[in-house]
């Protein structure tokens, strides 16, 4: 642990992202170590809330699409082969496949949030070559809850960020999927309000348009009866 503390302190945001990169490629740094460190550091006026959040999920992406790409072009045969160099644990890799496998993309955004599968969940998603955009919004949208409330618990925390290696990792999965929960909540309600607002300019739209041509043609016809009277008039003055 103490080297890691001596990276971030030496190499600051750049430390932060490599070593997240590397966790969530599943070399075996803890990110509980990684990410309530960064808190304290903010809580110590060294690092900056948004840029801290900033490189830690970008690094979250980059790491689990790394993970990904190994799944993709080398399957089970490459994590057999090379595993034993990064510690690969064949026991959470099968958890997280039969996970995928019943659950397809919302596994990715869950696995994200219980440790010990949530860095193992981009393998499987990879082996079966999941659409590799939705594959990033998913890891984006699981590696955010993770981030902000691990570094939020540094910050809180102060000098003794330490104790979130002691807390019980249930107690962990059960706050991030509470706050999770409530982010989706928000975030479904932000959209079907943002659809409702659409669907509605959308009908007021059809409805003005609708207007415009109705006029249009009532114009049309208007002057398609001036030009019969006119048409009238003329053919009753040649006649007489």
């Amino acid at each position: 642990m103490d080297y890691l503390i001596s990276f971030l302190e030496t190499y600051g945001y750049a430390a932060m992202f490599i070593t997240m990169v590397l966790e969530n490629a599943n070399v075996p740094i803890p990110s509980e170590i990684v990410l309530g460190f960064s808190g304290y550091l903010i809580a110590q006026g060294v690092f900056e809330m948004n840029m801290t959040m900033i490189v830690a999920t970008a690094a979250g992406v980059v790491g689990s699409i790394l993970s990904y790409w190994m799944g993709e072009h080398g399957g089970r045969p490459l994590l057999r082969k090379y595993g034993r160099y990064i510690f690969f644990n064949e026991h959470k890799f099968e958890m997280a496949e039969k996970m995928f496998n019943k659950y397809g993309g919302a596994a990715v955004f869950f696995g994200r949030l219980l440790p010990g599968i949530r860095t193992f969940i981009s393998f499987p998603a990879g082996i079966a070559r999941y659409p590799m955009g939705r594959f990033i919004i998913w890891t984006l949208l699981g590696t955010i809850p993770w981030t902000i409330l691990l570094v939020w618990l540094g910050v809180k925390l102060g000098e003794h960020w330490q104790d979130l290696i002691e807390y019980n990792h249930e107690f962990l999965v059960i706050m991030i999927v509470v706050f999770a929960i409530i982010a989706v909540f928000f975030g479904i309600r932000y959209y079907r309000n943002k659809k409702r607002k659409q669907d509605t300019d959308g009908v007021n739209s059809v409805a003005h348009d609708s207007k415009i041509e109705t006029k249009e043609e009532a114009d049309l016809t208007d002057e398609a009866t001036t030009e019969m009277k006119d048409n009238a008039v003329q053919d009753n003055t040649t006649q007489r």
